[in-house]
């Protein structure tokens, strides 16, 4: 599923658990909403799990160094397209 459907969904079902009936510009609002959590989410538990993974191969420098900057391409890349939800 794609983010943009993700976080439109969960914007849709925010409207319905409120018992509100969100207009076109609201629910863009809420979903944008939505869209920077998840941003933030990501990033958050990204650079989390480039530090993991860096303490556990410790003994392995050169190895937890490229791992590392491979999470970070990754991570760039998914902020690029949770940006774009924008």
């Amino acid at each position: 599923m794609k983010l943009t459907k993700v976080a439109h969904k969960a914007a849709a079902e925010a409207s319905q658990a409120l018992g509100a009936k969100f207009t076109e510009e609201e629910l863009e609002m809420v979903t944008s909403i939505i869209a920077k959590a998840m941003e933030k989410a990501v990033d958050e538990v990204s650079k989390q799990h480039a530090e993991a993974c860096g303490d556990f191969l410790n003994h392995e420098v050169d190895l937890a160094h490229k791992m590392r900057e491979e999470i970070e391409r990754k991570r760039i890349a998914l902020l690029a397209n949770l940006s774009s939800l924008r």
